[in-house]
């Protein structure tokens, strides 16, 4: 798992297209930010790819197939 944290005024949406433009694997991700937010700990928090936090909100990315 890999968590990014946002830096500055970077916004969810920015962080995605950050890590969809970065990702080592070059791997490809999505997140409705509705229900993908998650909880530390919560079954999404622990089996994500990748989180994004934001001001301390998790948002578990799911890999676009």
């Amino acid at each position: 798992m890999n968590i990014h944290l946002c830096k500055g005024e970077e916004t969810v949406e920015e962080a995605l297209k950050f890590i969809n433009e970065n990702d080592p694997e070059n791997r490809k991700f999505t997140l409705d930010k509705e229900k993908d937010r998650c909880m530390i700990g919560d079954e999404r928090f622990v089996s994500a790819p990748v989180l994004i936090n934001y001001k301390n909100n998790y948002w578990a990315l799911r890999i676009v197939e």
